[in-house]
């Protein structure tokens, strides 16, 4: 099995058939952007980005730096509207204890409203004292999750029932704290970049995944090990999203002064 996603690198992916599209009903949801046209907004990578609570943003030579202008919470918010699928590659960052990283996907119905599709908590783990993946089963109710993982986008491992534990992170208060957040793998070192798909190559839905800048297992909740991969992917079992295409991705620092996008890439 091959992955085959164009554009991987150190990126983000929701493979959940993502349309994050925050418009008026999700206004109030935390992790999802107003809709932003104009004020504070940036071309970048052929998608427009908009700020997101505290944020500023500028193109420098290294990609979209994104920074807060407080020292408060600060993200970017992604319009993909239609798109099947999305990555990100980002100036890797290693999960400490002050500091974490919320991603939201929002998909678009085909009568074209919103539905929220996954929340991701990237965060240090005081249990496993590692970076870990967060996910938030409340927004579609699973209670497992199919993990995968590939090498150079190689399939290396496939595990499925992976039922996340319940884990608080520490660190200052941000968006995103009102939420149920379990913990589905841990890992050493630092990340690189997001995905996420609507409809992915081989089949998945409403799937996300993180990558890493070299090879390393990650640890389920059971303690067991992973053989060594660069990207690890993540599906919620036993839903049916009425999703059809991604709307808006959102990426929010909590104790971060600053990340840099380095490239973005939309799927149509």
């Amino acid at each position: 099995m091959t992955l085959q996603w164009k554009n991987r690198g150190s990126l983000i992916r929701n493979a959940v058939g993502l349309g994050l599209g925050v418009g008026l009903l999700f206004a109030a949801t935390p992790g999802i952007a107003r809709d932003a046209q104009g004020e504070g907004c940036a071309w970048f990578s052929g998608v427009e980005h908009c700020p997101v609570g505290a944020a500023e943003l500028s193109v420098t030579d290294e990609g979209l730096l994104i920074k807060s202008a407080d020292g408060g919470p600060g993200g970017v918010s992604l319009h993909l509207e239609g798109a099947s699928g999305w990555d990100a590659w980002l100036s890797p960052l290693e999960p400490d204890w002050n500091s974490r990283m919320l991603l939201t996907f929002i998909g678009a119905r085909p009568d074209g409203t919103p539905e929220l599709l996954e929340r991701v908590v990237v965060a240090r783990s005081k249990a496993e004292n590692l970076g870990a993946i967060y996910v938030d089963p409340s927004v579609h109710g699973a209670s497992t999750y199919t993990v995968r993982g590939y090498v150079g986008g190689q399939l290396a491992f496939e595990r499925f029932g992976v039922a996340p534990v319940p884990e608080a992170f520490g660190g200052p208060a941000g968006p995103g704290d009102d939420a149920k957040f379990s913990r589905l793998v841990a890992f050493p070192g630092k990340w690189g970049s997001g995905h996420g798909v609507i409809a992915g190559p081989n089949g998945e839905t409403c799937t996300e995944g993180v990558d890493f800048p070299f090879p390393r297992p990650v640890r389920f909740p059971d303690r067991s090990l992973s053989v060594a991969v660069d990207l690890v992917t993540f599906q919620p079992e036993g839903i049916n999203p009425k999703a059809a295409t991604l709307r808006e991705v959102s990426l929010q620092g909590v104790g971060l002064e600053s990340f840099t996008l380095q490239k973005v890439a939309r799927t149509p």
